[in-house]
């Protein structure tokens, strides 16, 4: 895994961060007031307060894993061809995900939004994993030491199965499920104390 050419990491990045740019930008789209007189603006905009909701919740997730994107190539001296492609993998991920924030927006508590969209957190933060894996056994980062390694295996193993369990919970209590996918980013940001990526 260590062999193979290394190239710099700025073009990885700088597709990295577009992807992110677009994804953020786009997660406000389907906010949408509906159409009616002016009299009926108040209620035009009460229906889009749960659609504006789910889009500062998928903003502050995205921008979570921006965070954790950043971080990860950050502490990378350059990249090789694997990594580059499970790296797009995670960033079709993100691109995935105003598609996912527009069903949950457009179908509040419904048992099959919350399924697309925790899968599609599901998806986001194991491919991630994934890209921190192979620049690890690719030797692309930083030394780590052992407690350090367990450490960032456990943040990486858990946020999936946090989002699995919520999709488990989507059919038989919808709220407890949305409450899930919007404690997990605020808790795993709230945990993060030590530059282990």
């Amino acid at each position: 895994m260590r062999s193979g050419r290394e190239y710099a990491t700025a073009r990885t990045t700088a597709i990295s961060d577009g992807v992110f740019a677009v994804a953020l930008t786009l997660l406000i789209l389907d906010v949408k007031i509906p159409d009616g007189d002016v009299r009926e603006l108040g209620h035009a905009l009460h229906a889009t307060l749960y659609p504006m909701l789910i889009c500062v919740l998928s903003f502050a997730i995205v921008a979570y894993y921006w965070v954790v994107h950043h971080l990860i190539f950050d502490s990378m001296r350059a990249v090789k061809l694997p990594l580059v492609w499970v790296n797009l993998a995670f960033l079709l991920t993100v691109v995935v995900l105003p598609f996912s924030t527009a069903v949950l927006g457009r179908y509040p508590l419904a048992p099959d939004a919350l399924m697309i969209y925790g899968l599609n957190l599901t998806a986001c933060t194991t491919v991630l994993a994934a890209t921190w894996y192979v620049a690890q056994r690719s030797g692309l980062t930083e030394a780590l030491e052992a407690d350090q390694k367990r450490y960032i295996l456990w943040r990486f193993a858990s946020q999936p199965a946090a989002s699995l369990v919520g999709v488990a919970l989507a059919s038989v209590v919808p709220a407890v499920s949305l409450v899930i996918f919007a404690l997990t980013p605020i808790f795993y940001a709230l945990t993060y104390r030590r530059s282990y990526y």
